[in-house]
C-alpha cells in the first residue's frame, strides 16, 4: 500500500479536484490573465471576491 505525503498530494491538481476544490496553478492563471485585461492593475493588499468577478 503506498501512503502520499500531503506535500505530494498537494502537488497533484487531480486530488484538489477530487474534493472540488481549484488547484492553485489555475487560480493564479485566471488572477495573471484577469489583471492583463485593460484597466486592470495589480490589487494592494489581500485579494477580495470582489477582485475575481467581472463588473
Amino acid at each position: 500500500m503506498r501512503t502520499n505525503t500531503l506535500v505530494q498530494l498537494r502537488q497533484n491538481p487531480m486530488e484538489w479536484r477530487r474534493r472540488g476544490l481549484t488547484p492553485p496553478d489555475v487560480i493564479r492563471a485566471m488572477v495573471e490573465e484577469r489583471l492583463a485585461e485593460p484597466g486592470h492593475t495589480q490589487p494592494i493588499g489581500d485579494p477580495s471576491y470582489a477582485d475575481f468577478f467581472r463588473g
